[in-house]
């Protein structure tokens, strides 16, 4: 409750310090709600980053600066003269977008966290930052963990600061799919006066934006910050709109320390803005200051992780300098050029819910309709994106200009990110749905403007509906079955589809306050070690040859080293060949150095082993 109350200070301080600032041009709902929501996430970021470089991130400092935020807005609000904003009664239409939201708060409070990426960094990382009160650069996790940009997980850390559980923290989700749904209908609003509430029920019923919406990700965040920026970027284009460039720019820096893929799309951006036609002195001003502006948001929305990467040694993006490992962004996949587009466009259509067929191989590619990380965009998106082209040749007269070089910039970044390289071959392409969530309003406001609109609104409620029903009852990760569960049992920390990783029987068997090292390395579970209060402490066994350094106070050690047995055997170099070798790989000798030793241990017994994932957990003797 203590971060809700958060949240709404400094989404209230945005909006009132945006109706000040355009206080004299007119904005339409969507645009004004856009840049409220930009400038109050920026400011509640920023002065989160600034409290954790300094680490006092604690419950009364992070108050303290709550209520000052809450206070400025209230005064800014009762000072500021009326403002006028569009009205439109389609807008009652968003409605059915409530009902939504209104669920999935319901299940993330009553479920425990159950996706892979929240056990395994998201949640861990928000635990560890707000046990150092603070930013701290996580040596001892894995690199393409530790390295990755962290605002997401500085969220999650205050969330966790406050209320000293991780208990409904996928509501940050929540609140960057409402967001994202507003910046999408605001780019149709920009380029078309209309038709705006119906991209946003469109936009609000992709599949994999529904998944998201209440899962511990970040991807409905950066696409928000993306979608924002295009907006704010286009106003500029258009109208020479100096305070909507310092929007952008700052959207985009947020964006940026939120997922390093943002960065394509802003450097495909910056060229329009540099070339917009104004009077010289004017717009060689604003571009200076944007510049200036620029670095300070980078420094203060999360790039002072890229900062800490490059002073670790490990390069701007992870680039692990001693071993020349990429660690976090690999390039050079080209087949990706054709196939993502390919699998964007077929996903949506897929007989079958856990594979994909491509016309490349003779098998289908693994796939999975229900799960987070790969999903589809939905059909309406699909056939849009394939009507895209006759849509911006029908409407070539009637669209402003920045509809064109903001759809230009837009695809251009689009297709730069596709070479991505992900192992096996195909699994960038099969997880483009929540990566390209920024061009699913583009896409949009080209075709849905031509529709009949009570037509358009009738499909865009239907499909909204379909979607979010569909993904209610098959959420790979929290199916409907589980909830049931969960109502049944609700105090369980069961994760439905794996239940057996060795962190949760380790969970299980620890009383609240035991202490556990963990073996960790890519795709370990962590989260559930910390326990239900998250009051566990937690130590991880250094790399290393020879014995494991372990402390004499751990009274449990958890091994989790199952990702080359599951992704890495030597043969499997496409999604293909996925029935031939997914959980078929070997453990490396690092993978079960501590077991090996452990088990030769008189001081520790093994209570649980599993080969097959190279699971185990030993308990201390006393």
């Amino acid at each position: 409750m203590l971060l809700v109350l958060t949240a709404f200070a400094f989404l209230f301080l945005g909006r009132e310090l945006a109706l000040r600032w355009w206080r004299d041009q007119p904005l339409g709902f969507y645009e004004a709600a856009t840049y409220s929501a930009v400038i109050g996430v920026c400011l509640w970021l920023s002065s989160l980053w600034v409290l954790a470089l300094l680490h006092l991130m604690t419950e009364p400092v992070l108050l303290v600066r709550s209520a000052v935020a809450l206070l400025a807005a209230g005064y800014l609000a009762l000072t500021r003269p009326s403002a006028t904003l569009s009205r439109t009664r389609e807008r009652a239409l968003l409605l059915f977008i409530l009902a939504w939201v209104v669920f999935i708060l319901w299940r993330g409070w009553l479920l425990p966290p159950v996706s892979h990426d929240a056990l395994a960094y998201h949640l861990p990382k928000a635990v560890l930052f707000a046990r150092a009160h603070g930013y701290e650069p996580l040596s001892y996790l894995d690199a393409r963990i530790r390295n990755i940009p962290a605002s997401y997980e500085m969220l999650l850390a205050e969330n966790i600061v406050l209320q000293h559980r991780d208990t409904i923290t996928e509501w940050i989700s929540t609140l960057f799919y409402v967001l994202f749904v507003i910046a999408s209908a605001a780019i149709a609003e920009r380029w078309w006066k209309s038709r705006a509430t119906i991209v946003a029920l469109f936009a609000a019923g992709v599949p994999v934006a529904l998944l998201h919406s209440g899962a511990h990700k970040n991807d409905l965040m950066t696409a928000f910050f993306i979608v924002a920026a295009l907006v704010a970027c286009g106003r500029y284009i258009s109208e020479r709109d100096g305070k909507a460039l310092l929007v952008g720019v700052a959207a985009f820096a947020a964006a940026v320390g939120t997922k390093p893929q943002a960065a394509a799309v802003a450097l495909c951006v910056a060229p329009f803005l540099v070339w917009v036609p104004a009077s010289a002195g004017t717009h060689k001003k604003n571009l200076a200051l944007a510049a200036l502006f620029g670095v300070a948001c980078f420094l203060l929305l999360g790039g002072v992780v890229y900062v800490s990467n490059f002073v670790h040694g490990r390069g701007v993006i992870g680039v692990d300098k001693q071993i020349q490992r990429e660690t976090v962004i690999a390039y050079g996949d080209w087949p990706n050029l054709w196939q993502g587009p390919y699998v964007l466009l077929a996903g949506p259509f897929a007989p079958n819910a856990r594979e994909l067929p491509v016309p490349w191989e003779e098998r289908p590619w693994f796939w999975r309709r229900y799960e987070l990380f790969f999903s589809h965009l939905g059909i309406p998106v699909a056939l849009c994106a394939i009507a895209m082209p006759f849509g911006m040749f029908a409407l070539r007269k009637k669209a402003p200009k920045e509809a064109f070089f903001i759809t230009a910039a837009t695809l251009a970044a689009f297709f730069i990110m596709l070479p991505v390289n992900f192992q096996p071959h195909g699994m960038f392409s099969i997880s483009l749905p929540r990566y390209a969530l920024f061009i699913v309003p583009i896409v949009l406001s080209w075709t849905v403007v031509a529709l009949p609109a009570r037509a358009a609104a009738v499909v865009a409620v239907i499909a909204l509906a379909a979607y979010a029903i569909d993904t209610a009852r098959n959420d790979a990760f929290a199916p409907w079955a589980f909830v049931e569960f969960v109502r049944a049992h609700p105090n369980t920390r069961q994760v439905p589809f794996d239940a057996f990783r060795a962190a949760e029987v380790a969970d299980r068997k620890a009383g609240p306050r035991d202490r556990i090292a963990i073996d960790a390395a890519f795709g370990t579970w962590i989260h559930p070690a910390f326990g239900a209060e998250l009051s566990r402490p937690v130590d991880f066994i250094p790399q290393g040859e020879g014995p494991p350094l372990i402390r004499n106070d751990a009274d449990w050690v958890v091994i989790d080293r199952g990702w080359k047995i599951l992704w890495e055997h030597p043969q499997f170099r496409d999604l293909s060949q996925a029935r031939n070798f997914l959980v078929r790989g070997k453990p490396a000798a690092e993978d079960t150095r501590v077991l090996r030793y452990l088990r030769g241990d008189s001081r520790f017994r093994l209570v649980f082993y599993n080969p097959v994932w190279n699971q185990a957990v030993f308990q201390r003797i006393r």
